[in-house]
């Protein structure tokens, strides 16, 4: 997991359309993945949790890459269903959501 979680950072910051929005937007999936590496002993979750973690930080990193707004496949959709925005965002606000309480559930237990 953590090879796909690098190469998922690495392809992001390859040209992203800007920097700083890149490193806003992907700072967070990172501190995430270090404070879970830190504490994957003390509070170790499912397997399902950890996959549901890394789909989120990819989600993450690709809305840094390109910005949430112009996500290329999103515009394809977009054009393709004749929708007024592209709705990557709205998958990226699902994520946030699911696995956060996802990830509660597991620390309530």
């Amino acid at each position: 997991m953590a090879g796909a979680v690098f190469s998922a950072l690495i392809g992001s910051a390859i040209h992203p359309k800007d920097y700083p929005t890149w490193l806003l937007e992907t700072a967070p999936a990172i501190i995430g993945f270090i404070i879970l590496a830190a504490t994957r002993r003390r509070f170790p979750l499912t397997t399902l949790a950890y996959w549901l973690i890394l789909a989120h930080g990819v989600i993450v990193m690709v809305g840094g890459h390109y910005t949430y707004a112009e996500v290329p496949l999103f515009d394809w959709l977009k054009d393709v269903f004749n929708l007024e925005l592209n709705n990557y965002d709205k998958v990226g606000h699902f994520a946030q959501g699911f696995v956060s309480a996802i990830i509660a559930r597991e620390l309530s237990e």
